[in-house]
């Protein structure tokens, strides 16, 4: 029997819509996800660009890093997210539903600001604000997300969820952003929170299932996070997958500027091949997930990342290819890493105690992005000292090496994580 269990093995991605209950849960998970992705992704986009149109000097960027200060912090109040609601109304819509509500208002109050140099302050005061709010309804989505996912649904969600979340990026850039570039910012900015409300709202409509009794696990607090024998392997775990991984992807699109390559060609080319390479990969990993299981994948993943390097060095040294080898090249430059992407982004989902999911998760997405953080920052300096051919042959054997720590370490977490929940249902 592999890692991914029996019934795994014969749950594909046509069982998302075997019966009712089964669809709706998935939709309701899946839209949740993008409702809250597509007008951060957005605005986090335009927002810089606009501003920089119109003169913002460079050193003024770190303006747009302020609104993501309560995504670091979320941490510190998910523990009172987990504890806290209505067992009645659900104890996760009675934090995202009135906070979508309340975000949306908020994106709908930001699309009538004028994103001119003099509402700047306004624009980025306003957004830490929202961004608060959207950060606790984001803690409560992981909830959500944990309690309803069955561990045998794992490699067909995990790569549901991957493929939502790029799909949800590529629309808000490429789809949000033609709005933008033909009917202007408060078109675009209130479309984004539109699509918000309506994503969202399956998630929002759908009764939600009491959660499950765990009477011999601790309360969910953040010194449990700290202190749990699992997360202190987990979370070290996550920032170090998100730092190496992220410096093939990071640094991608500047590296196609150089090759000569304006924005907005970067923008149509990455865009369909990010999508297109997330849609191959995401479900190559589910079914070989279920034939094989998450160990072996993670065996499977180091060989994948070491055949998308070639091709990627091999497009350096072109003078002037076409937008055709471009768009092929990274095709299957994310394809490739995909698998490994969400493999380990379904093996998360058991790792994060039913007893506290929403601060658990949290905390894992937060370390990761603290990674990734970090990797953009190390990569730009790897790339200066060494050239493009370079940077990348390092990044690949990063994340090659990643993969195959994890497959040693694959087993040791496993076993804490069944003891954790062999302890959390002793009594239940």
């Amino acid at each position: 029997m592999t890692e991914a269990g029996g019934e795994a093995a014969h749950f594909g991605f046509r069982d998302l819509v075997r019966d009712g209950d089964t669809s709706l849960r998935f939709a309701a998970v899946l839209g949740l996800q993008l409702g809250q992705a597509m007008p951060f992704a957005f605005i986090a986009l335009m927002l810089p660009i606009v501003f920089r149109e119109q003169g913002l000097p460079l050193e003024m960027m770190f303006m747009f890093s302020l609104p993501s200060i309560p995504h670091w912090l979320r941490p510190l109040w998910a523990a009172w997210v987990d504890r806290t609601g209505s067992e009645r109304f659900g104890k996760r819509r009675s934090w995202f539903v009135p906070c979508t509500l309340v975000g949306t208002l908020a994106y709908l109050l930001l699309s009538s600001v004028n994103p001119t140099l003099d509402n700047l302050n306004l624009m980025i005061a306003m957004l830490v604000v929202t961004n608060l709010v959207m950060t606790t309804q984001d803690v409560a989505i992981d909830g959500y997300m944990i309690e309803n996912i069955a561990d045998h649904e794992r490699p067909v969600a995990g790569a549901a969820l991957d493929i939502a979340r790029n799909a949800g990026m590529f629309f808000a850039w490429a789809g949000m952003g033609l709005v933008y570039s033909e009917f202007g910012w408060t078109a675009s900015a209130s479309g984004a929170a539109v699509l918000l409300l309506l994503f969202s709202l399956p998630g929002m409509l759908r009764r939600e299932p009491p959660p499950v009794e765990l009477t011999a696990a601790p309360p969910p607090s953040f010194r449990q996070l700290v202190v749990r024998r699992d997360n202190q392997i987990v979370l070290p775990t996550c920032f170090a997958v998100a730092l190496f991984a992220s410096l093939l992807p990071a640094l991608y699109p500047t590296f196609l500027i150089d090759l000569g390559f304006s924005a907005g060609e970067v923008a149509m080319i990455a865009g369909p091949a990010t999508l297109l390479g997330t849609l191959v990969g995401a479900s190559v990993a589910s079914l070989l997930i279920r034939r094989i299981g998450y160990r072996a994948m993670f065996g499977v993943a180091a060989a994948s990342v070491v055949l998308a390097i070639p091709a990627i060095v091999w497009l350096g040294q072109q003078e002037s290819p076409s937008a055709l080898v471009v768009f092929l090249v990274t095709l299957q430059g994310l394809a490739l890493p995909a698998t490994f992407d969400v493999t380990f982004q379904a093996a998360r989902l058991k790792w994060a105690s039913r007893a506290q999911p929403a601060t658990d998760y949290t905390a894992q997405i937060v370390t990761m992005r603290a990674g990734a953080s970090i990797a953009t920052a190390l990569g730009g300096l790897l790339a200066a000292r060494f050239g493009w051919g370079s940077y990348f042959m390092i990044s690949g054997v990063c994340v090659s090496a990643v993969c195959v720590a994890l497959f040693f370490i694959y087993r040791p977490i496993e076993r804490l994580v069944d003891e954790r929940i062999a302890r959390e249902t002793a009594t239940a």
